[in-house]
C-alpha cells in the first residue's frame, strides 16, 4: 500500500516497432544480395582465370586452342 504506481515498461509505439523491423529487414536483405553478387563476381573471375592466382593467364586453355595445331592434318 505504498500508494505508487506499478513499474510497467515503456508504452512502445506498434507503428514505429514495425518500420525498424521493416528496415532491419531491408538492411539484412541487402546486405545478403551484396555478398552473392561478390560472391558471384569472383566465381566469374576465377571461372574467367583474370587476375587471381594465375597471375592473369587462364586457368584452363581451351579446346579450340589445344586443338589447333592439329586441326587439318
Amino acid at each position: 500500500m505504498c500508494g505508487g504506481k506499478p513499474d510497467l515498461p515503456p508504452a512502445t509505439d506498434p507503428k514505429v516497432e514495425r518500420e525498424q523491423a521493416d528496415a532491419d529487414a531491408a538492411s539484412a536483405a541487402n546486405a545478403k544480395t551484396a555478398e552473392l553478387r561478390r560472391q558471384r563476381q569472383r566465381q566469374s573471375l576465377l571461372a574467367a582465370g583474370s587476375g587471381g592466382a594465375t597471375g592473369g593467364a587462364p586457368a584452363t586453355t581451351s579446346v579450340m586452342a589445344y586443338g589447333k595445331d592439329k586441326l587439318g592434318s
